[in-house]
């Protein structure tokens, strides 16, 4: 089975459905995420890596230009907007391609349900977004782009005979796992170790606790939709939020907000408003 996406976050269906065949000696499992390299818990939330972790026969693997979800089992496939977590299920409109295949060295040749135009159609997807020619499907693409990102971590099943007649006769079942590769390092960047800083003026003297990032506004900004996805926050509850905290008037920055590092930036001709990560008003809307 192959996972492909920049952000996961998995529900209890999808952890449910997983669960199912974690005890088969024969079950891979392969995912692919992206996005955040300087703290993956931004991509990936800790539960999620967690559970993937227990996996016997697994591959984690990273890719910092991953865009593309993508995924498959051992004959079906889906090309989707969807994101692999819990908001985008329950909360977004997607849209997705579907496709069902055998292996080649099954069958001898890709299986498809669908009607000649649908399959023109997948064709033209095929050249136009994937930049792929006709005689190259999505599932060699993906393959190949998962097998060229980063492994981070890997597990190998231990397998044995099982006991009695079932043994005797090739039956296998699963002893456990060894890791052989786990690079899945949390960067240092993700904890803010408290540093007293002293400040000094002429009554008093006051100490005031502060991360090592000296800058009160962080100078990375991030749109609506992409604090939606980090956060789960919907971005309308953000413009309301940042309606109320008087930093935006419609689709226009007000001067407090200029003030606060709101700044507006530009994608394909179309203007949005883009906010500091760490701006305090987000803060109340994280908590939730």
């Amino acid at each position: 089975m192959l996972l492909i996406s920049p952000f996961i976050d998995l529900d209890k269906r999808i952890r449910d459905a997983l669960s199912e065949h974690k005890s088969k000696h024969d079950f891979e499992l392969l995912v692919l995420f992206g996005k955040n390299e300087d703290n993956y818990y931004k991509s990936i939330k800790k539960d999620s890596l967690d559970f993937l972790r227990q996996f016997p026969n697994i591959e984690i693997r990273y890719n910092d230009r991953l865009h593309a979800k993508f995924y498959q089992n051992d004959f079906e496939y889906i090309m989707t907007s969807l994101n692999l977590y819990d908001f985008s299920l329950a909360k977004n409109i997607e849209v997705g391609i579907k496709g069902s295949f055998a292996y080649k060295g099954l069958i001898g040749k890709v299986i498809n349900s669908t009607d000649t135009m649908v399959m023109q159609g997948l064709d033209k997807v095929k050249h136009d977004v994937l930049g792929l020619e006709k005689e190259i499907d999505p599932i060699e693409k993906f393959q190949f782009i998962f097998e060229n990102s980063d492994l981070k971590y890997k597990t190998e099943p231990i397998i044995v005979d099982k006991d009695g007649l079932i043994g005797v006769l090739g039956g296998k079942k699963l002893n456990g796992f060894n890791v052989l590769v786990d690079n899945l390092i949390i960067s240092a960047k993700e904890i803010k170790t408290p540093i007293i800083v002293t400040v000094t003026n002429s009554s008093n003297e006051i100490k005031l606790p502060r991360t090592e990032n000296i800058s009160s506004v962080s100078t990375k900004t991030l749109s609506a939709s992409q604090f939606s996805k980090t956060f789960y926050i919907s971005q309308l509850d953000i413009t309301n939020l940042m309606q109320k905290a008087g930093l935006i008037n419609g689709d226009k920055i007000s001067a407090i907000g200029l003030k606060k590092g709101l700044v507006m930036k530009n994608y394909m001709g179309k203007d949005y408003i883009s906010y500091p990560e760490n701006l305090v008003e987000f803060n109340e809307l994280k908590k939730h």
